[in-house]
């Protein structure tokens, strides 16, 4: 009896897990759609490739500010009302996107949807940590985020594709009723382990430290910091990525928007795939090894970045071709997620998840707020995407190697 209690719980957890991962699917589908959908933004506002950078600043720039607090707001509501709060604002902040007038306005929703955003990823690891076993966090943290993956690959295929026919204020606007749709199914279906979530809420609300008490004795850790560096890596290459994509793809290599939307659709399909596997290679190659893993997948980003700098942007390659290179892309610059966010999770005790997960958010998202715009004026000025993945490309391998150095100085300490 006691065994079948156990596969029954095990079966429960992963339900649970699942139902997590909609959250994601559905607020991705909408934010990399849109993303996807930039062609056809840029073509009727008339921007340039540094002014499309923008948008992925404005989105990001507030979940930097309130990253902290958010992360604190989490421990507080616990893993259900988070969600629900960040999916129901994020899909209203997404369907005013489709009655903007001009491109300066999207900018502003940009940065509430990014502020409403912000519950929902230290809400949904509490949910990870709590629901899964310690063996297998990285590849339940992979699952679960890569919800995220697969939300993209749902808003870039079909968004662009529904953009052409019905405009793409029409296509985000389909696009927000469906995250609204996922609201009622989380609130309807999802069920925290409550013993669980009670004590992890009571014990919040007990807590005798302040949150800047707590940011301080967590920034004391110099292995969590030397994560945290990779991180900010991390954020430069999914962001330049996931916001530029599809033009480089229509301008520089002259495909057209819904082909773009399949290029950054297969990217996020390699980022569903890559998440858990890439958290099952780090259970099961390198033992746990959160730092070997950080390592290897920061050198095949910097190499990859590399071959579209030096060879796709040069050379033809016929259309498969670019969709298994962007597959791979997304495979190493997605599939980092579990890893990276199982690694601060485990370093600290669990009261600590969500205050940890905003710190380990504020170092991607603040080079988030920078990168896109800077990789499209490095584009606007050769007139070409080809210098912006050079440059990336080295700049992921420098801070790659000097966290294999500094991080290995420090790792033995904090264990």
């Amino acid at each position: 009896m006691k065994i079948n209690s156990k596969i029954n719980n095990k079966q429960k957890n992963w339900i649970q897990l699942l139902i997590i991962s909609t959250a994601y699917i559905a607020v991705f589908a909408n934010i990399q759609g849109f993303k996807a959908m930039l062609p056809l933004v840029q073509e009727e506002f008339l921007i340039s490739r540094t002014q499309v950078g923008f948008y992925t600043s404005f989105y990001f720039i507030s979940t930097v500010f309130i990253a902290i607090f958010s992360g604190r707001i989490a421990d507080y509501l616990g893993t259900k009302r988070g969600l629900l709060l960040g999916v129901g604002l994020v899909a209203f902040m997404i369907m005013l996107h489709s009655f903007s007038p001009f491109f300066g306005l999207i900018l502003f929703l940009a940065f509430l949807t990014g502020t409403a955003f912000s519950l929902i990823t230290p809400s949904v690891n509490k949910g990870v940590i709590d629901l899964s076993e310690p063996s297998k966090r990285s590849s339940s943290m992979g699952i679960v985020h890569g919800g995220g993956g697969l939300g993209g690959v749902l808003g870039a295929v079909m968004l662009p594709f529904l953009g052409e026919i019905y405009g793409w204020r029409t296509a985000l606007f389909l696009g927000s009723i469906f995250a609204i749709l996922v609201t009622f199914f989380i609130f309807k279906f999802y069920q925290p382990p409550v013993s669980r979530e009670e004590k992890i809420t009571d014990h919040t609300e007990a807590k005798a430290t302040s949150l800047k008490e707590d940011i301080f004795l967590l920034m004391k850790n110099r292995y969590l910091l030397s994560v945290f560096a990779m991180g900010m890596v991390f954020g430069m290459s999914i962001s330049s990525v996931t916001g530029h994509f599809p033009l480089y793809l229509t301008r520089d290599l002259g495909t057209t928007a819904t082909f773009a939307g399949l290029g950054l659709g297969t990217f996020h399909i390699g980022g569903v795939i890559g998440q858990p596997i890439w958290g099952l290679i780090n259970e099961k190659v390198f033992h746990g090894d959160r730092r070997k893993g950080l390592f290897l997948l920061g050198m095949l980003i910097s190499g990859l970045a590399l071959f579209f700098g030096l060879v796709v942007s040069r050379i033809y390659f016929p259309p498969y071709a670019i969709l298994v290179f962007s597959f791979l892309l997304g495979f190493c610059t997605m599939g980092v997620i579990s890893i990276y966010f199982t690694a601060v999770s485990e370093l600290v005790s669990k009261e600590y998840i969500g205050v940890v997960t905003g710190l380990a958010l504020i170092f991607p998202r603040t080079s988030t707020v920078f990168t896109p715009p800077l990789f499209g004026l490095v584009a606007d000025l050769g007139d070409a995407y080809a210098n912006s993945w050079i440059i990336l490309g080295i700049i992921v391998l420098i801070f790659s190697v000097s966290f294999l150095y500094f991080s290995g100085k420090y790792s033995t300490i904090s264990e």
